[in-house]
């Protein structure tokens, strides 16, 4: 995946979150230039895990992406890429399993669900989160969230605090002809059991927490959970089974 950069802008002057609240994450994470986990989730957990955002059929279902390796004849690991993954090997005849590509951002709406369920079993504060959504898409984010920012390296984000299920109201808004919806980019519980993160540019989303938590996440049929650690590439690089 390639990454897009942030605009340099005049002096912000919103409101931000109290240092003593988010201080642990950017001293935890590593750079943004290092393309790996721990330039998402910090580097503080027992262990780490790589969410993929599933393709989409042409009825609007979710196919995930062991299902395309198996039409392309590529693999399915920790470290596979789409743009390598979803190219099929010469002499592939049938037609490809989805039409679309998979989201970017953040989870769809049922998979984000999945995982608010599994996170709320493994914080002791699940009535007290916070959840942050890329400043880019602006509104309706903006107003879902109100005015607290979060600066990190090459990204902020609009932040939300309450239950974790505040996470599937991310930029709900609809009237008489249209709804939007855009999933979270970053969430973490008050007691930092865990740290959820993915990347307007990226198509898979990246969770550090107990052993506990990824064994529970790897344990669910509707999520397609890969184990990761901290050093993993998460750039078009990494995949270096499909590059071949």
């Amino acid at each position: 995946m390639r990454f897009h950069f942030k605009r340099r802008e005049p002096r912000d002057t919103r409101p931000r979150l109290p240092h003593g609240e988010i201080a642990w994450i950017a001293e935890a994470r590593r750079s943004f230039y290092d393309y790996s986990v721990g330039s998402l989730v910090p580097v503080v957990f027992e262990r780490y895990a790589r969410i993929l955002h599933p393709a989409w059929s042409s009825a609007h279902e979710p196919v995930p992406w062991d299902v395309v390796a198996a039409w392309s004849g590529r693999t399915a690991d920790a470290l596979a890429q789409w743009e390598l993954l979803s190219v099929p090997i010469a002499g592939v005849a049938e037609a490809p399993p989805f039409v679309a590509p998979p989201d970017t951002g953040g989870l769809p709406p049922a998979s984000l669900a999945a995982l608010c369920e599994v996170l709320a079993a493994h914080t002791g504060t699940p009535d007290r989160c916070y959840v942050g959504v890329w400043e880019g898409y602006g509104w309706p984010e903006v107003d879902w969230a109100g005015p607290e920012v979060l600066d990190l390296e090459e990204r902020s984000f609009h932040v939300r605090r309450g239950p974790i299920s505040i996470a599937v109201e991310v930029g709900w808004r609809q009237d008489s002809h249209v709804s939007w919806s855009k999933p979270p980019t970053l969430m973490w519980p008050a007691d930092r059991a865990w740290f959820v993160a993915s990347d307007t540019d990226l198509d898979s989303t990246y969770v550090g927490g107990s052993g506990a938590l990824v064994d529970a996440l790897l344990a669910r049929p509707d999520l397609e959970v890969w184990p990761v650690t901290a050093a993993d590439d998460v750039s078009i690089g990494s995949d270096h089974l499909n590059a071949r």
